[in-house]
């Protein structure tokens, strides 16, 4: 009997000592044997959750998922410190599902090491051929938008949901870019494309233990099939667009990124980082980034609109003063310091990415007393930096004119520590290009229409559902042409 004790014992330990918190790793919750925490975070109040956990445990602390700790980091300086001064021992990514299992170490968002670096500078120095990040690209942007207004019209004085309308123009801009081409509003094959990208980004959440696990897969009500599912078709209408563009090929005429991908294929090493798949992967994380992020934005920039019609009117009393309904430039952008302010409130308060994306260290790092191993899953809170009451007093609260300076400028402290696409060497691919798009969709919008909720007695929720972005809940808006 005591050695049945002894080794029940003996068992009882060896499993606490290698399922809980390993030693020198920052603080945190009860780590119970085997679960670990799993069940502490729930993806869909993870925000929530989080800023407990920061109150209780400080700036910096762990959790154990099963075995596998997950280091959150919050605080402007702590990130900064960790993704800036230390920004190459921080640019890997930790394993999930979606490196691990779908993109299989490949594309742009998700992989990590050389790979990475050859590829993300391939595609900066590609896409910039093209106008990516530059004023010159704007002609092609507002050639979108006007489309877009057009469409638009046929809802005038009706109540009606904007989503899939505004993710297909906005779509539109990266598909110039990636395609050579935009796609009709009608367009069965693309309608049906936004729609798989609606779907994918309500699936999937960051914060959940399958997504950081891809054993967890094989559970029977994992979300894994549905995923999977939704990445096949969208890389199957991508795969079309490839196939067409190497049988229509001139290495002389190379009119977007593909042809820029294929004619780089040809020039290099066959076992080189340029393989179809690496093609298909990078297409379908620009597609999809480009997408859903300036898209969910605008979405926020209406809503905020309806709910706050007084600076809805000061926007317009605004462009109309400055250039009446004249095609709006970048170069209106500083002479228009209300809207760029409007922006980026929007950007603050949407709270898009509250966790960011994840991170890993490439090496084992020592920072303020803690391990942080090498490959460790490490969250950059960005929630911490967006409701930070010493950088944006009152966080609470929607006001514009925090980012407005005594002259009435835009510029200053707050606007420099607003990091809604993360910061660093990892820092959002399309972040000038969502700059661009912002500015020009939404300057559009006010002189064209005035924005109304449908029902000014029962009006929509500003509080966000959370994906792998922070969306607001389904709206319906009426459009009155001025």
């Amino acid at each position: 009997m005591w050695v049945t004790v002894a080794v029940v014992v003996v068992l009882i330990a060896l499993i606490w000592r290698y399922t809980g918190r390993p030693k020198g790793l920052p603080p945190g919750p009860t780590c119970y044997p085997i679960i670990g925490n799993v069940g502490l975070v729930k993806p869909s109040e993870a925000v929530k959750a989080h800023r407990k956990l920061r109150k209780k445990y400080g700036d910096i602390y762990t959790i154990m998922t099963f075995h596998k700790p997950m280091i959150a980091v919050h605080g402007y300086d702590n990130i900064r410190e960790l993704l800036v001064k230390h920004g190459d021992i921080f640019s890997d990514r930790p394993l999930t599902i979606v490196n691990g299992v779908f993109n299989k170490g490949k594309g742009l968002v998700w992989s990590s090491g050389p790979l990475w670096k050859e590829q993300r500078t391939f595609a900066l120095t590609t896409m910039r051929k093209f106008g990516f990040g530059k004023r010159s690209l704007q002609g092609q942007i507002m050639e979108e938008v006007d489309c877009l207004m057009d469409e638009l019209e046929k809802y005038e004085n009706k109540p009606f949901d904007i989503q899939n309308i505004l993710n297909t123009s906005v779509s539109n801009v990266i598909c110039s870019l990636l395609f050579g081409n935009r796609f009709e509003y009608d367009d069965t094959k693309f309608k049906r494309l936004i729609d798989l990208l609606n779907k994918l980004f309500t699936t999937g959440s960051g914060s959940s233990p399958e997504f950081i696990f891809p054993i967890l897969r094989h559970l029977p009500m994992s979300r894994f099939a549905k995923v999977q599912k939704l990445f096949a078709d969208i890389d199957g209408f991508t795969s079309e667009i490839i196939e067409e563009h190497r049988r229509n090929f001139n290495a002389n005429n190379i009119n977007d990124f593909i042809d820029g991908f294929l004619l780089q294929q040809n020039e290099t090493e066959e076992n080189s980082t340029f393989t179809d798949e690496q093609l298909k992967i990078s297409v379908r994380e620009f597609f999809a980034a480009g997408t859903e992020t300036t898209s969910t934005t605008l979405r926020w920039s209406l809503l905020f609109l309806i709910h706050h019609p007084e600076w809805q009117q000061k926007l317009r009393d605004d462009i109309d003063a400055v250039i009446g309904q004249s095609q709006p430039t970048m170069e209106h952008k500083e002479q228009l310091p209300l809207v760029e302010a409007f922006i980026l409130e929007v950007q603050r308060h949407a709270n898009l990415f509250p966790l960011g994306l994840p991170h890993a260290p490439k090496e084992d790092f020592n920072y303020k007393g803690y391990h942080l191993p090498k490959g460790t899953f490490m969250f950059f809170v960005l929630d911490s930096v967006m409701t930070d009451p010493e950088i944006f007093p009152e966080p609470t609260k929607f006001k514009p004119e925090r980012f407005l300076d005594n002259g009435g400028t835009c510029n200053g402290e707050q606007k420099e520590k607003l990091i809604p696409f993360s910061t660093g060497r990892r820092l959002c691919l399309g972040d000038s290009l969502a700059k661009m798009e912002l500015f020009l969709f939404l300057t559009r919008f006010l002189q064209k229409f005035k924005i109304k909720p449908e029902n000014p007695e029962c009006m929509p929720s500003l509080e966000g559902k959370m994906g792998i972005t922070t969306m607001p809940t389904s709206f319906n808006i009426v459009l009155i042409k001025r």
